[in-house]
């Protein structure tokens, strides 16, 4: 199982490295004059790779490695090609008076076609507008005498009406009268009721008052005698209470010297039997870790992560093989792959000094480091903390950098450099034989970086623009997070 692990490590290592084939193109695209050309439009002849200039006129695009041609277009320019070698392209599309003169010509036919269909349909909108006059006067004429017609029925209708609304007003204000004098008769009845029920309802609450003061009175009374027998009740029950207490503190005190004296007896035998029975797990412990103890051939499998420091984003994955001294000792070696993460940069502000220097280079690579590995205990424990040393050297491919202002800064670059990462973590042991591991560390690497020398003056006086450039190497530090496995 190690040894399959191991070979599929290595096959599917060519395969991610092949993966990074494809390569920037970067230009510029000018017209006839000399001025920036944005909106251009530029292919890579073979492919369905494209991209459009910018509004300085410049671009950037990815093709594959097979790619030889880039051609630039736009519509009224000749198109141009030019071939992949590397460099910074750049176009310059002149005009195209042919489609100029052909673009005139279809303009004018187009004009005059437009002025004709204006003029038919100028005729076509005047007819039309005079069948609409006409037919809106006969309209306004028939809406006209139907309207006569309908303020004839209104009148009429209005007549009718105020006739039934005399009638209906007349029997109402009969009806009202009537009802006026009903509800007259009736409140004088409701009064004289409501007087007669006001006299029995006073003289029962005479009665009701009089009840009331009687009960009050036979209760206070009867309250009295039962707070009486109440106060005496309490004062006997009081002392009672005081004569068992007092006997109730006498037996205590005889119970507790007893269990003082039965405590003592029982802490005498309890510490002899304590003392055989830790000497008994003591030994029984021993015996189980002496049984646990690790000797042999070992594997690791373990991921790291970047946290924070110089370096750039990186993700590890590593297989370590060795052998377990004891409990305590581990000594192997290991490989792996590292995968740092791209960083944008700002070339105007990084670039653009005539001063000295040296800036790591923040670009995308892809590793293989080769180590050695220590790791030790420090107790002898399922739980353990440890102190673990990684050295060695990390292998990179070729990759090619592109200074923004002009080719004769190119260049090539490796990534391989030296690294050392000392560690603290926490092993955790699952079984007899597979631990799991928690671990911080510290990682001090060897990273390209582009050394700055100041501006050179050229042949005719003038100090150069940018300064020299040329590619050394950087020690860079950062933290990183690890999760691994041992079996």
């Amino acid at each position: 199982m190690k040894r399959l692990l191991f070979i599929a490590l290595c096959c599917l290592l060519p395969l991610m490295g092949a993966a990074q084939a494809i390569r920037p193109v970067r230009g510029v695209v000018f017209d006839g004059s000399g001025v920036p050309m944005a909106g251009a439009t530029l292919t890579a002849i073979g492919s369905t790779a494209s991209q459009v200039s910018g509004t300085d006129g410049t671009f950037e695009m990815m093709v594959s490695p097979y790619t030889k041609f880039v051609e630039a277009s736009k519509e009224g320019y000749i198109t141009a090609q030019a071939e992949v070698d590397g460099s910074y392209l750049v176009f310059k599309l002149q005009v195209d008076k042919k489609y100029a003169e052909n673009k005139a010509k279809a303009e004018e036919e187009a004009r005059k076609a437009a002025e004709a269909e204006n003029a038919r349909l100028a005729a076509e909108a005047e007819a039309a507008r005079l069948a609409a006059e006409k037919a809106e006067q006969e309209r306004k004429a028939a809406e006209e005498r139907k309207r006569i017609e309908e303020e004839k029925r209104i009148a009429a209708e209005k007549v009718a009406a105020e006739k039934a609304e005399r009638d209906r007003l007349a029997a109402e204000a009969k009806a009202k009268a009537d009802e006026e004098k009903r509800i007259a008769a009736e409140k004088a009845a409701a009064e004289k009721a409501e007087a007669a029920k006001c006299a029995a309802e006073e003289k029962a609450r005479i009665a009701e008052e009089k009840r009331i003061a009687a009960e009050k009175a036979a209760a206070e009374k009867a309250e009295k005698a039962r707070l009486a027998a109440e106060e005496k009740k309490r004062i006997e029950e009081e002392k009672r209470i005081a004569a068992e207490k007092a006997a109730a503190e006498k037996a205590e005190r005889q119970r507790i010297a007893a269990e003082e004296k039965s405590k003592q007896s029982a802490v005498k035998a309890s510490k002899e039997d304590d003392g055989s029975r830790l000497a008994k797990q003591e030994e029984a412990k021993a015996k189980v870790w002496q049984e646990a103890e690790l000797r042999g051939y070992r594997s690791q499998v373990e991921f790291a992560f970047a946290m924070d420091g110089e370096l750039m984003p990186y993700y590890n994955i590593h297989y370590i093989g060795g052998y377990q001294i004891n409990n305590y000792f581990y000594v192997g070696a290991g490989v792996g792959l590292s995968i740092y993460g791209a960083e944008d940069v700002n070339y105007n502000s990084k670039y653009n000094s005539k001063g000295v220097g040296k800036e790591q280079l923040k670009l995308e690579t892809l590793n293989y480091p080769v180590f050695a590995y220590f790791r030790a205990n420090f107790i002898d424990n399922r739980c353990a903390p440890f102190f673990a040393l990684s050295a060695g050297y990390r292998f990179g491919t070729s990759r090619y950098f592109r200074m923004p202002w002009g080719r004769e800064a190119d260049m090539n670059y490796k990534t391989s450099g030296m690294f050392v990462n000392p560690q603290f973590g926490l092993n955790l042991r699952m079984t007899k034989k597979m631990d799991i591991y928690f671990a911080v560390g510290y990682n001090l690497a060897q990273m390209p970086a582009a050394i700055y020398s100041p501006a050179v003056v050229t042949k005719q006086g003038e100090e150069s623009r940018y300064p020299r450039v040329s590619l050394g190497s950087k020690f860079c530090h950062g933290f990183d997070l690890r999760l691994g496995f041992t079996f």
